[in-house]
C-alpha cells in the first residue's frame, strides 16, 4: 500500500522538523533508540537525529531521521565528528593540501659552551718524569 503522506524534506539544513514529523519518526522507530534499542518512556529524554549526519553528507529529510536516547547522543556525536575529521584529512592529503605548522616558538636556547680548565689537561703518559735531587 502506498504511503498516504509524503515524506518531509527540510528546505535547508537548518530547518527543524515539525511535531508531526517527530511523531511519525517516533512511531516508525517503535519508540526505541536506534543505537542501543532501549525503549524510550514518557519521562525519558530523546533527540530526533540524522542517521547520516549533515556534516557527513546526510540529507535533512524524514527518511534520514531516527531516535537517539540521551545516553547514546554523546557517543553518536563523537562518532560523527570523527568521521568528518577523518574524511577531511583524507581529502586534504589527496589534494596535496598541508596545514601550516603549529610550532611558533624560537626553538630551544643554544647550549652554553663547556667550561675549560685554567691550566691545560695533561695525560699521565705525556708527563715528563719527575726529577729527583
Amino acid at each position: 500500500m502506498p504511503r498516504s503522506v509524503e515524506l518531509w524534506v527540510g528546505k535547508n539544513d537548518d530547518a527543524i522538523a515539525p511535531p508531526r514529523v517527530r511523531a511519525r519518526v517516533f512511531e516508525d522507530c517503535e519508540g526505541r533508540c536506534h543505537r542501543c534499542g532501549r525503549l524510550i518512556g514518557p519521562a525519558d529524554h530523546w533527540t530526533l537525529e540524522h542517521l547520516i549526519a549533515l556534516i557527513n553528507g546526510g540529507k535533512n529529510a524524514e527518511a534520514n531521521m531516527c531516535l537517539t536516547c540521551d545516553w547514546c547522543l554523546p557517543v553518536k556525536n563523537a562518532e560523527d565528528a570523527a568521521i568528518k575529521s577523518h574524511g577531511t584529512k583524507v581529502r586534504y592529503r589527496n589534494l596535496g593540501i598541508r596545514q601550516p605548522s603549529r610550532l611558533r616558538s624560537a626553538g630551544f636556547p643554544k647550549a652554553p659552551k663547556p667550561h675549560t680548565a685554567t691550566s691545560p689537561i695533561v695525560r699521565k703518559s705525556d708527563r715528563q718524569p719527575h726529577r729527583s735531587r
